[in-house]
């Protein structure tokens, strides 16, 4: 991959020519404002020997220079020059970093890492130290060292959660304390304890991730140890393999006749006490396993293994594997691609087998409707990009895999019944042999990630294919009434299927590397179990900003434990696990009813006080994580994050078929395609995490022959409703290119992705003047009431002309994408952009 970057300094900005921004770094240094303060012989010396960073054995680059009080601007520049530099949230050629030393002076550590480009320092914070038998290991000088700085653990985001992650500590067992201040004078160990006991630690295997995490409010701190090449640590359920020996674990509550058959010989299961689990039973099974079929028996019946991670397909036998070995094709993960804040992301909703299955897709006939066709490059139709192609063109960042583990429906169908959780779908696949069905998803993933675009998966944890699924080893899986209005609904309300849910969603993290979550129907899980799921993969894996969101519905039920449940008003107390949910109020206010024929402020009527709300990222109405009564109130975000922002998704008529069954006509270049662009408008210039449906972005319609019943519902429609035909893309190109400037802006204005409550409300302002509404916002958290961004939605039948603040304004965005304009006016069923100078 090559960038083009520019340096600024304080001197101003310099061009820069193409470098490549893969190669391996030999040199990291901070140059900046304060290198005459540690010895460089002038500031902004990238080659100053005072100004460089050490590698440590992790592969990130750290430092501490003893700065003196007063503020401060850096970068970091590589390989002793700026031909490849990176500024503020790790943009090339990026703006200058800020560093405010408070008064008297700190020593401050920087930690580079070269996968983000992120730099992160201390210099408002206590230095917090990981230290352990472990850290001569990984390059300091000696043992239990708190002055190393290598083990210095880092809050990023100020929460007073310090988190330190390694794959350089070997396989064995360890002893850790963590130290305040770099001496021991402040400690802490075993229960948060002050001067307290070791905390003991194993690590399962070489390469594996250990995860440091310290909280400040209540000294603790733990450690977690996954994968690496000694297999999966047998802290869970399943089949563990190792070379010499399977255990096989599964929960069973009701029964202890439990066996487990392997090899044509069946074993029986004894109880056994695994930290965390209750119920469990386990056999030990020695030799080599690997690629065995293998099935549970509970009471005499043949059942499934809930935590199988290989299954021959349409039965219940599992497939020992080795998930955590199997690599990606050329043996590494790619980087992932950087989300400096969850606001960032826009998010692009597909199904495996709709996005490419038609031959328009340009997709090799063996790829069509498969994972690999995914990422499959160089593709067009009619000379216009498709595929993922189209999604860089786009630029959209993030794509939502709509249900892609074993689900037991036939294709066509979007896959809403799943049966194995943690096994990748077989009918996306190209693939029989287990591991090639392994690397296969694993090279979807690298793919995406190499093209800069990150993976949310659709997960349906909510209910199963039908009872038959988890019924045979116990009843206890499911809820005693259907909540998710397909026939059964999985009750996580039980602390073990909970676990399992936790276990299955860390397994994708962990050994397939996705990058969050969308639950369907999370509205049937409990609150504070989503909260704990959350709260686990956010502590093990820190570096990742997972996207985790959902539906806080059920499936229309009613629940007598409703409050308990994720619903609108319990979604402030789930910001600091960093969960959001759809924001369906908001979506109603856009379009109207989801399968009706009146269109509400996207076709010129319904609240403009509800849009204006939505613009503004539907916040709490107080600074304040505390659950809300009112458990649908259109006031929920607590954090802009936690509002999912759309007009569209795979449920009901897509954006464009709800504008024609409304009586819109005129295709792109009419009043259905301005409508169109309007209500995508809208959804990229609010507040919050834009989601965009499949072929929305090109008017793609699922009405054939006229028949709208079935685009209401088309889960399991054939390939002539659901396929994307990239024809489309070519006729509508006008909508296309607009929203792909839409997105551009939004990535380009800071004002657009606001990142917490309070710039929300200090901030921004959203009025309406009759029907119009007119967002004010300040980029410049130092001048809160200097607006340089102005939106305006404007649903009336004629030109409004909107009155800016002084200054000078440029119009950046109309009905028709990008334009570059003085004038004030601001069209029809439109939104328009203004930014100051």
């Amino acid at each position: 991959m090559f960038t083009t970057a520019a340096v600024l300094l304080g001197g101003g900005i310099v061009g820069l020519s193409a470098t490549s921004a893969t190669a391996a770094p030999t040199a990291v240094s901070l140059p900046g404002t304060f290198d005459s303060e540690i010895g460089c012989t002038a500031d902004w010396l990238p080659a100053c020997p005072q100004a460089q960073l050490t590698r440590r054995a992790d592969g990130k680059w750290s430092g501490t220079f003893t700065l003196p009080g007063g503020s401060f601007e850096y970068k970091v520049a590589i390989d002793n020059g700026w031909t490849e530099n990176y500024g503020a949230n790790g943009a090339a050629g990026g703006a200058n970093i800020s560093l405010s030393v408070p008064a008297g002076g700190k020593a401050v550590t920087f930690v580079y890492d070269p996968a983000t480009h992120l730099v992160t320092e201390n210099a408002n914070q206590p230095v917090v130290t990981a230290v352990g038998d472990f850290q001569s290991e990984l390059g300091c000088s000696a043992d239990w060292s708190p002055t190393c700085a290598t083990t210095v653990l880092q809050d990023p985001d100020g929460d007073g959660v310090f988190t330190y992650t390694t794959t350089a500590i070997p396989a064995g067992s360890w002893n850790t304390k963590v130290t305040v201040g770099q001496s021991w004078t402040e400690n802490y160990g075993a229960g948060g304890a002050a001067g307290g006991a070791n905390i003991g630690f194993t690590v399962p295997g070489s390469g594996a991730t250990t995860v440091f995490s310290y909280s400040s409010a209540g000294h603790l701190l733990s450690v977690q140890s996954t994968g690496g090449s000694g297999g999966t640590a047998p802290d869970t359920l399943g089949a563990l393999y190792t070379p010499a020996a399977t255990t096989f674990r599964i929960w069973s509550p009701d029964s202890t006749n439990v066996s487990v058959s392997v090899g044509g010989t069946t074993y029986p299961l004894s109880p056994a006490t695994v930290s965390g689990y209750t119920n469990v039973y386990q056999a030990v099974v020695s030799g080599d396993l690997k690629g065995q079929g293998y099935h549970f028996s509970v009471g005499g019946a043949a059942v499934r293994d809930p935590y199988a991670q290989m299954v021959s397909p349409g039965t219940t036998q599992g497939i020992v594997v080795d998930t955590a070995s199997i690599l990606p094709t050329g043996g590494s993960w790619a980087p992932r691609p950087a989300l400096a804040n969850r606001e960032d992301a826009v998010v692009y909703e597909l199904s495996v087998r709709d996005f490419t299955i038609d031959p328009s897709s340009g997709v090799d006939a063996a790829k069509r409707g498969k994972f690999l066709g995914l990422v499959q490059t160089g593709t067009t139709d009619n000379g216009a990009r498709t595929g993922i192609d189209h999604l860089k063109e786009l630029g959209v960042n993030t794509v939502q895999l709509m249900p892609s583990f074993d689900f037991g429906s036939t294709v066509p169908n979007w896959g809403y019944d799943p049966v194995d959780y943690n096994v990748p779908e077989e009918q996306f696949s190209q693939f029989t042999l287990p591991e090639d069905r392994i690397r296969e998803f694993k090279d979807m993933v690298n793919e995406f990630h190499k093209n800069g675009i990150r993976v949310v998966m659709d997960v349906v944890y909510n209910h199963t294919y039908s009872t038959s699924v988890l019924g045979g080893i116990t009843s206890e899986y499911y809820t005693p009434t259907d909540l998710s209005g397909t026939g059964n609904s999985i009750d996580d309300g039980n602390p073990m299927v909970s676990r399992m849910i936790q276990d299955s969603l860390e397994h994708w993290v962990r050994d397939y590397n996705v990058d969050g979550f969308r639950f369907d129907l999370v509205g049937v899980h409990y609150s504070n179990n989503l909260a704990a799921w959350a709260n686990r993969l956010n502590t093990v894996y820190p570096d990742r900003n997972l996207l985790l969101y959902g539906e806080p519905w059920n499936g229309g039920a009613t629940d007598a434990q409703e409050a308990q449940k994720v619903r609108y008003g319990n979604v402030p107390a789930l910001a600091p696990a960093h969960v959001g949910v759809f924001n369906g109020v908001y979506r109603d206010a856009i379009r109207g009813g989801t399968d009706t024929n009146v269109m509400a402020y996207m076709g010129g009527s319904g609240n403009a006080g509800a849009i204006a709300f939505g613009l503004r990222g539907s916040p709490t109405d107080a600074d304040s994580t505390s659950p809300v009564a009112n458990l649908w109130t259109p006031a929920f975000a607590e954090d802009p994050e936690q509002t999912m922002n759309y007009a569209s998704i795979h449920d009901n008529l897509n954006l464009y078929d709800k504008i024609t069954y409304s009586g819109a006509g005129g295709g792109a270049a009419g009043t259905a395609g301005l409508i169109d662009r309007f209500a995508a408008g809208m959804v990229l210039t609010s507040q919050g995490i834009p989601v965009i449906a499949e072929g929305d972005e090109f008017l793609r319609s699922k009405v054939v022959n006229g028949d709208y019943t079935t685009a209401k519902n088309s889960y399991n429609a054939s390939d002539a409703v659901n396929a994307i035909h990239w024809g489309d893309k070519t006729a509508n190109a006008a909508v296309f290119r607009y929203y792909r400037d839409a997105i551009a802006l939004r990535k380009s204005a800071p004002a657009l992705r606001l990142t917490t409550w309070a710039a929300v409300h200090d901030r921004m302002t959203a009025q309406t003047d009759g029907s119009v509404v007119i967002g004010r916002i300040s980029s410049d958290p130092a001048a809160p009431t200097a607006y340089d961004t102005v939106v305006v939605d404007n649903p009336t039948g004629s030109t409004y002309n909107v009155t800016l603040p002084a200054g000078s304004w440029t119009k950046v965005l109309d009905t028709t994408g990008a334009v570059a304009a003085s004038d004030t006016a601001c069209a029809s069923l439109a939104v328009t952009v203004f930014r100051k100078a």
